[in-house]
């Protein structure tokens, strides 16, 4: 006689959407449905019979989710993921933090933990998850890497012989824009560019203390600023694996450690440079300063200071400029001020903005008598 097995999901189709909206394929492009997967199986344990690996995914997705900064204080994100490993704690042993860890349970440790779990659970639940027997196709994290790889070498070897300066910047373009076409396929490609960079020590070479860094800001600017530009989040990224990187240094000083000290220029390059000051609007900063001021150390607290410093700046408001001694000032017209508010919402309506024609004011609730 089969086995009755019974499933909070109605047709295996289901689950594949739900595994999709968590591991979204290589050519998805479209809005982020992580949340809407954890409503789904959220809804799926009303019914009872939901897998411990399916739980376990919505509940650490769900505290990626949360781990924005701006929107979420430092202690209510760190207690979403200390609660997310809680239940599948068992499920997980050997991916889940410590408790005799450093600065256990730090927010840094939560975020790696949390990402290597999820790809735990791809390889040990969802990889098998299919609709038929052929085997299941997904936006492998090793294929982008590779991928990504690939496409960094020509700037990871050196050349024997010197290069004319455009050469290097056309190569860097060239690099550049076979990167962005790996981020464009995958749905992971610029998260994991960030991390590429770093453990291969690309942006960080080997270096002594002091040693200048104006040449290795040159040299990768050109690429990740275009990577930048159509990818804005790869910023973020980059900016949030940098200063974990730098506040998790185990090194016993790291006011001398030349990997510390480079982590450091990178992020006050990031802050202040005017080449990424369009870009510093994708900066998590908030995220950084926590960071900074919860792992305390010679170079965090240098770089706390850089980017309040560069804050302080942008939220100065310049004075106007006082009238002269026998200086009248000019009152603005009618028709100049009209004038001045068209302009205003030409530029206005050609970024999409527009004049709502008539405000309504009524209370929520309150019906209009027609």
């Amino acid at each position: 006689m089969a086995k009755v097995i019974f499933t909070a999901w109605k047709t295996k189709s289901q689950l594949m959407d739900v595994r999709n909206e968590f591991y979204p394929p290589p050519s998805y492009a479209g809005p982020d449905l992580r949340s809407h997967g954890c409503a789904v199986v959220e809804a799926w344990k009303l019914r009872g019979n939901v897998p411990h690996h399916v739980e376990a995914t919505a509940l650490l997705t769900d505290a990626i989710l949360h781990d924005d900064a701006q929107r979420n204080s430092i202690f209510s994100i760190r207690a979403t993921y200390s609660a997310a490993f809680c239940r599948p704690s068992r499920l997980l042993r050997g991916t889940t933090p410590r408790s005799n860890s450093p600065r256990a349970p730090s927010l840094v440790v939560l975020r790696k933990a949390a990402q290597r779990s999820l790809e735990w659970l791809w390889d040990n639940y969802w990889a098998e998850v299919c609709d038929d027997p052929t085997p299941a196709t997904h936006d492998d994290s090793a294929s982008v890497r590779a991928a990504l790889c690939d496409a960094l070498q020509p700037l990871t070897g050196g050349l024997a012989e010197p290069v004319s300066k455009k050469r290097k910047r056309d190569q860097a373009i060239s690099v550049a824009m076979r990167l962005v076409s790996v981020c464009n396929v995958s749905g992971t490609g610029v998260k994991l560019l960030a991390s590429v960079l770093l453990e291969r020590d690309l942006l960080v070479p080997g270096r002594t203390l002091g040693d200048p860094f104006d040449e290795t800001f040159k040299e990768w600017d050109t690429v990740l600023l275009k990577v930048a530009e159509s990818h804005p989040a790869f910023l973020r990224h980059l900016t949030e694996d940098l200063v974990n990187d730098l506040a998790f240094t185990d090194t016993k000083d790291v006011s001398t450690d030349p990997r510390s000290e480079a982590l450091y220029l990178w992020l006050a390059h990031i802050f202040t440079s005017p080449n990424w000051e369009f870009h510093r609007q994708s900066c998590p900063q908030s995220y950084v300063l926590q960071v900074c001021d919860e792992s305390s150390h010679h170079w965090t607290t240098l770089l706390g200071e850089q980017v309040r410093k560069e804050a302080g700046k942008a939220k100065a408001v310049p004075v106007a400029r006082p009238a002269g001694k026998n200086r009248v000032s000019k009152p603005i017209t009618r028709n100049e001020s009209r004038g001045t508010t068209a302009q205003l919402s030409e530029k206005l309506l050609a970024h999409g903005w527009g004049l709502l024609e008539k405000w309504d004011s009524r209370p929520l609730g309150v019906v209009a008598n027609n």
